[in-house]
């Protein structure tokens, strides 16, 4: 590195010192601001939080269905119909449709789920 470069790279790290101790004063001087400053700050990351749980929730949400379907089908695979599911599990029939489809779906190897080319 050359000495003007020295000299630039010098400045450039003084520059940013003084920046940075000037906020800092701004920052004491308005305790409003900093304030505000940390509310914003936790609300961003009670939101981030929050949707990290709700993708968590999503997944325990498949499975489940999946679980519900695999037992759904085991139940159908009893000789029992539909309508025998519904009134045992307490289930709407679209809702045992539904779960039939999850884990056939489930069960379908990658590629035909969209058909095959």
């Amino acid at each position: 590195m050359s000495t003007a470069a020295q000299a630039q790279a010098g400045r450039d790290r003084a520059r940013e010192s003084r920046l940075k101790a000037a906020r800092e004063r701004r920052r004491q001087l308005d305790p409003l601001q900093l304030a505000r400053e940390q509310r914003i700050d936790e609300a961003t990351v009670d939101v981030e939080l929050a949707w990290e749980a709700r993708a968590e929730a999503e997944r325990a949400m498949d499975a489940a269905e999946v679980a519900a379907g695999t037992a759904v089908e085991r139940l159908l695979r009893e000789q029992l119909s539909v309508a025998d599911v519904v009134q045992l599990t307490g289930l709407g029939q679209p809702t045992v449709r539904r779960l039939r489809r999850t884990v056939a779906l489930q069960e379908q190897p990658r590629g035909e789920e969209m058909g095959s080319l």
